[in-house]
């Protein structure tokens, strides 16, 4: 196929073809509304032989269709013995060059749309239900089956946003809103995907190495200001004893927020009869807002001034070739 491309001075759009074709990459066919509760063509029964479409304007297939008044469109008999369900469309034709309202018979099920980019294209606007023996379509008969065009997402400068439009989307910075008509509510905003980093271990000033080709794996994903964390650490080597509490790095570039403590929950399993655990990590914001400061558990009750312990290298366990120890939960970012 020759390239094509239009329009210019000496290459204007010169087919309804080429218009459709082109038109057709500005937006979605579909009726033009800001919200799906608005009448603009929208399909009702009133129990005659007719159904009545409202003001309204669509594209499709790239052309544009404007209704201006109510509409009257005749419903078709129903001759048979059973319920016959039919659909109200647009229909876009090449060869009578025109975009009109149909009513469009079907059967024990909807019609069938058209979709012949060159010749016949339909969208819905309703779908009836027609009695047999009957030609009457009441209201209850009526389903809204509009498609609806796309207006984009919305760019928006913040402290001078336009009013709240129903199922719209507006950007500020990196972060997502939807309209309800009332408000703009927050979706989402920019983050980190899916993502995996290297935990870095320390006690006190001592930097720990865990063995060659130990797993010593965090991974973390961001939402916004919220950062869910896993660490998973299999060590193959023993560091031996040190007497100051684990501590472990949070993911590179995303610190804690120094205005509130997050906890994390931790897990232990051993294969060198040191048994198992569980309890929490903390970040202590006035510390260190870059990583979890201790891994604390519970002491049996009755034990001598408090209830709970930190974790270091040595005390409860030694942990070396056969432990599995995970740390997983979610923080806030500054």
């Amino acid at each position: 196929m020759a390239e094509f491309s239009a329009p210019f001075d000496d290459a204007p759009i010169a087919t309804q073809s080429q218009w459709s074709r082109m038109a057709r990459r500005w937006g979605l066919d579909g009726v033009h509304a800001s919200d799906p509760a608005s009448t603009a063509l929208k399909i009702t029964g009133n129990g005659t032989g007719n159904v009545v479409l409202q003001p309204g304007e669509a594209f499709v297939n790239g052309f544009y269709y404007l209704n201006d008044a109510v509409k009257n469109i005749a419903v078709t008999a129903n001759a048979g013995s059973t319920t016959r369900v039919d659909t109200v469309i647009l229909r876009a034709s090449m060869s009578a060059k025109s975009v009109v309202a149909v009513y469009k018979t079907g059967g024990s099920t909807a019609p069938t749309l058209t979709s012949d980019e060159n010749g016949i294209y339909e969208i819905p606007l309703a779908q009836c239900t027609v009695a047999a023996g009957s030609s009457v379509v009441t209201a209850v008969n009526v389903l809204d089956r509009r498609w609806f065009t796309d207006r984009g997402v919305m760019p928006s400068i913040p402290g001078a946003r336009r009013p709240s439009i129903r199922g719209q989307l507006l950007v500020e910075g990196t972060t997502l809103y939807v309209g309800d008509g009332a408000t703009w509510l927050w979706l989402g905003s920019a983050g980190q995907d899916d993502t995996t980093y290297t935990p870095a271990w320390t006690a006190g000033s001592t930097t720990i190495s865990w063995g060659a080709g130990s797993q010593n794996v965090g991974r973390f994903q961001v939402r916004g200001k919220r950062v869910d964390v896993t660490i998973q650490l299999a060590p193959t080597g023993n560091p031996g004893n040190i007497n100051s509490p684990l501590m472990v790095t949070l993911p590179p570039g995303y610190p804690a927020t120094p205005a509130m403590r997050s906890v994390f929950t931790w897990t232990y399993t051993s294969t060198n009869s040191q048994g198992s655990g569980l309890g929490s990590g903390i970040v202590f914001p006035d510390q260190s807002a870059t990583k979890i400061g201790a891994l604390r558990y519970a002491l049996p009750s009755g034990s001598a001034s408090s209830t709970t312990h930190t974790i270091t290298n040595g005390i409860p366990w030694d942990i070396q070739d056969g432990s599995i120890l995970t740390i997983d939960g979610s923080y806030w970012l500054a």
